[in-house]
Order: C-alpha cells, then sequence, then structure tokens
C-alpha cells in the first residue's frame, strides 16, 4: 500500500479522472509550450460559438446529419457486424495484419499491380493517418538519415511537427492545378 500512496502522491481524485498537484508536477510541466492552434480545429470552434439557427459544420471531415449527428456509412455498419462476429482479441504480428496490408496494396495500387507482383512494396500497418505519419518519420530518420519529406501545401498543421519532431528536413510543395498548369 505504500507503494501506491507514493504513486498518488500529489494527484487528487476529481469526478472521473485524477487532477495532479501543481506543486508536484509543475517542474514537468514549466518548459512545455503551448502547441499552435489548428486552424482546422479552428473552423469547428467557430462553428460552436457561432449562435446562428442556420449554421453548417464544415469543420473537421466528418459528415454530419440534420441534427449534428455523425452520418455512418452502410459499409462501416457493415464491417462492424463484420467485427462483432469475430472478436478475435490475439495480438497481431509487428507488422500488422498481413491480410490487411495485403487487401490494401491491392486497393492502393490494383489488383494486377506490377509493384505488388513482383513484391516491390514494403508495406505494413499502422493505428491512423497521423500514425502511419509518425512511424514513416521515424523509419526516415533512422534508415533515411540524409533525406528529406516533402509536405503538401495545404496539409495538416500536426504533419508538420511530426518531421520536426522526428528530425528530418522538410521542403514543401503545392498541388498541381490543371487549369493554371502549375
Amino acid at each position: 500500500m505504500a507503494s501506491r500512496a507514493a504513486i498518488y502522491q500529489g494527484m487528487m481524485w476529481r469526478g472521473r479522472s485524477w487532477a495532479v498537484g501543481a506543486r508536484s508536477m509543475s517542474s514537468w510541466w514549466s518548459n512545455v509550450e503551448p502547441a499552435p492552434k489548428d486552424p482546422i480545429l479552428g473552423v469547428t470552434e467557430a462553428y460552436l460559438a457561432d449562435p446562428s439557427p442556420d449554421k453548417v459544420n464544415v469543420g473537421v471531415g466528418a459528415y454530419r446529419d440534420d441534427n449534428g449527428k455523425p452520418v455512418v456509412l452502410e459499409c462501416v455498419r457493415e464491417a462492424e457486424r463484420t467485427i462483432a462476429g469475430n472478436l478475435n482479441m490475439e495480438y497481431l504480428p509487428m507488422g500488422g495484419s498481413n491480410k490487411m496490408i495485403e487487401e490494401s496494396l491491392k486497393l492502393a495500387y490494383g489488383e494486377d499491380s506490377e509493384f505488388i507482383k513482383d513484391r516491390r512494396i514494403a508495406a505494413v500497418q499502422s493505428l491512423s493517418g497521423t500514425g502511419a505519419c509518425r512511424l514513416f518519420a521515424d523509419f526516415q530518420k533512422r534508415f533515411l538519415p540524409d533525406s528529406q519529406i516533402y509536405i503538401p501545401v495545404p496539409t495538416w498543421a500536426n504533419h508538420h511537427n511530426i518531421w520536426r519532431d522526428a528530425r528530418v528536413p522538410q521542403q514543401t510543395f503545392h498541388y498541381y492545378h490543371p487549369d493554371t498548369r502549375g
């Protein structure tokens, strides 16, 4: 019990979570700068602050119905039903689900891709788009230390932070616009 008391020293229960005592933890956070506000999330903040009954949330890429509830595509519901019928709780291999990776590559490159047939693509499963970026940034810094990353304009604000934190030099590029050829 003494070890538990030591762990909880400086912490207080606040409803549903632990609040960290300012005295015990302030030195941990004293040099941490707040992250800059994300302009895309700012759109949602502006939506929430707007009193107009006719407002439309065009912020973060989530479709919502007239009641403000997320619209869930039928294919997602079907995937949920499939998963619910097969709750395998075993750990996946380190690189992820081989079947998921194989099917994702077919989706991205096409069923008859020469890259897939010739086994010229390396792939792993990641937690999310941000997780994939972080995984690759760390890989890039470790195995390609003299390389750089080209990040499109526009992109999500956290993409720059991911490569900055991995200490990979960044360049930006603009998407090609056929109308202006630039």
